[in-house]
């Protein structure tokens, strides 16, 4: 099976990193950038392409899209054109949900939205104690620090994080809706506020802050920043039964419920230790999908919702008002800016 790879920067090269582990594959990858095509070939000993008509020429049977924030539309259209299945990394926006699920049945493709995190065992493990222990929702909360510094600091001015419209602190708000979506179920109204607080240079907000009601009942809340220079992602829910809390960091999860003289903690490895068989669990359920022997479990209506959350937001904080969640909005090419 012939896969190529779009895009070589961290996200593609781990790809490439996870496909090439797997027998039975081809790879190739097409990237514009000199040292990243050679990188690709020092590193995997793999066929690159500068110019996609030739990447195309090779005759791929699946595309892995692993472009920048923004970029991805058109690949996706390319890859319905050829009749590829394709594989989408994480965006801010989405593209369609309904229309490309319903030509991926019509072409008999594979379209696959990444949800990375729903892979993570601390998340696994998360969903089924929300299930078996919290009883009713209440409330959860969740917290994300992230130093946009530190996002791969040899890049230069064009590396999507270091502007506005993709900067950390708004990326990751869907990134980190598509596994809580999942869990605790998604927002019909959200109120939102952005804000710069630190004093990073550049003119991106820094901190986030969404309020949501959720479907399901009860409401949530997620909170991002990159201006602070410690890395934080944790998170508590409480329900009628008791409360849990998680470390996705650490991997650890704590339950007490109301029978409980004390808490329960339990750990499921610490992030480090187990991103990379997230990643390649992810792939691996890609490739299988195509090779017929599973179906592909995310779809592109949780992705879309997340996008569309996000809307939501930034429109509360214009507006100072709840916003409903429509699934078919689309965040806006940067943040709007508040009168």
């Amino acid at each position: 099976m012939k896969i190529l790879q779009l895009g070589s920067g961290s996200m593609g090269t781990r790809r490439m990193r996870d496909l090439h582990q797997r027998k039975g594959l081809t790879l190739a990858m097409y990237d514009e950038r000199d040292d990243r095509r050679q990188r690709a070939v020092d590193r995997f000993g793999i066929t690159v392409f500068s110019q996609l008509d030739d990447a195309l020429a090779w005759e791929p049977e699946a595309l892995v899209i692993s472009t920048p924030p923004g970029t991805k539309d058109a690949y996706i259209k390319l890859a319905f054109e050829r009749g590829l299945h394709h594989f989408i990394e994480a965006d801010i926006w989405t593209y369609d949900g309904a229309g490309i699920a319903r030509v991926a049945r019509q072409k008999d493709l594979v379209s696959a939205p990444s949800a990375s995190l729903l892979y993570l065992p601390v998340v696994k493990a998360l969903g089924t104690f929300v299930h078996d222990h919290l009883g009713s929702l209440l409330s959860y909360q969740a917290f994300l620090s992230t130093y946009m510094p530190g996002w791969h600091p040899s890049e230069g001015a064009e590396y999507y994080a270091r502007h506005r419209n993709t900067s950390p602190s708004r990326e990751m708000i869907p990134f980190e809706l598509t596994w809580l979506n999942t869990i605790f179920g998604p927002a019909t109204e959200v109120a939102g506020r952005f804000e710069k607080y630190g004093g990073l240079p550049g003119d991106s907000e820094d901190t986030w802050s969404l309020s949501m009601r959720l479907r399901d009942g009860g409401i949530g809340q997620l909170i991002t920043t990159m201006s602070c220079p410690v890395d934080y992602r944790r998170g508590c829910c409480f329900g009628t039964n008791g409360m849990i809390t998680w470390d996705i960091g650490s991997g650890d999860i704590t339950v007490q419920t109301a029978s409980d003289k004390a808490p329960r903690l339990q750990n499921f490895g610490a992030i480090g230790s187990v991103i990379e068989a997230m990643y390649l669990e992810e792939i691996s359920a890609f490739i299988d999908a195509v090779q017929g022997r599973t179906a592909w479990p995310q779809n592109h209506a949780l992705s879309q919702q997340s996008s569309a959350t996000l809307a939501a937001a930034e429109q509360s904080f214009v507006t100072g008002q709840w916003i409903k969640v429509d699934p078919n909005a689309e965040p806006a090419p940067a943040p709007p800016r508040r009168n």
